[in-house]
């Protein structure tokens, strides 16, 4: 599966702008296989309670979706989870609480177990956001939980999908690294999670197809041509992907302030999107 972390569309005034998520999701999911909507390309922690549910309303996807919890107690999880539950989500995505980790000890695995016990849920790894690590010990408790579905690892440290394939059965794994795509796929991974997927998805699902049908060197340099966009990316976060929908003439807005409008890898991101729109892989 390929799924891309929709950006959340804000005016240049930080204001949500609905009718552009609502028009930015609708070009983008028949491309697709699903969606991540308020992860961490959709600047889910920039949002108030309120905007969050008036986000939610004005989507309707008809495929399968995801909704990102980066919530740091369980009181607060509680109204966004039953936003999600409303709007059909298939699991949360949650983050770890963070602000207060080192204090945390076996809280981390008690609060991944409470959210489950209330609604699907997959483990969201993304330490160079979060600047913290799931322990893999964590990871192999909470698979055990019927309704722990399963992690989007966006590390990129591939001895962690060895982990996963190593120990953990039925577990569904994701990547959210698109510079290592093809080597997650080959450590198991069911597909990726990609900010890249929002401007190239058929050049991911032609990988990812690729390599399910076993023709190997024809994956390797498919992800061999996308390594500049998917790196590029994963140094620009929100505003390099931002301005590159916008370029494409697509609704993503503005990052919300203090957050740049521009990116200044954009200099170096225009020639690789470029000359990947004329092969016929951008949109």
């Amino acid at each position: 599966m390929i799924l891309p972390p929709i950006p959340t569309p804000f005016d240049r005034e930080g204001r949500l702008d609905t009718e552009a998520f609502r028009g930015l999701a609708e070009a983008l999911e028949p491309l697709v296989d699903g969606l991540l909507i308020y992860g961490s390309n959709g600047e889910g922690v920039h949002l108030t309670p309120e905007e969050r549910a008036r986000g939610l309303r004005a989507l309707k996807p008809r495929k399968p979706f995801l909704v990102g919890l980066m919530e740091e107690t369980l009181p607060q999880a509680e109204r966004a989870l039953l936003e999600a539950q409303e709007a059909g989500a298939m699991a949360l995505l949650a983050t770890p609480p963070r602000y207060y980790h080192a204090s945390l000890g076996e809280g981390l695995v008690a609060y991944y177990q409470a959210l489950a016990e209330r609604t699907p849920v997959f483990l969201y790894h993304v330490p160079q956001n979060t600047k913290v690590d799931l322990p893999l010990a964590a990871v192999e408790s909470l698979a055990q939980h019927p309704r722990i579905l399963g992690i989007k690892d966006s590390s990129g440290d591939l001895s962690r999908l060895a982990f996963y394939q190593a120990h953990l059965r039925d577990f569904r794994v994701f990547t959210g690294h698109a510079p290592t795509f093809l080597g997650a796929l080959a450590l198991g991974a069911e597909g990726g999670i990609l900010a890249a997927a929002n401007l190239a998805p058929r050049a991911y699902r032609a990988l990812l197809e690729a390599f399910r049908s076993g023709r190997i060197q024809e994956a390797q340099a498919l992800q061999k041509r996308l390594f500049p966009l998917g790196d590029l990316l994963s140094k620009g976060g929100v505003p390099l992907l931002k301005q590159a929908l916008r370029h494409l003439g697509l609704p993503a807005g503005y990052p919300r302030p203090p957050y740049p409008p521009e990116s200044p890898l954009w200099p170096r991101f225009l020639p690789v999107l470029d000359i990947l729109k004329e092969e016929g892989w951008i949109l």
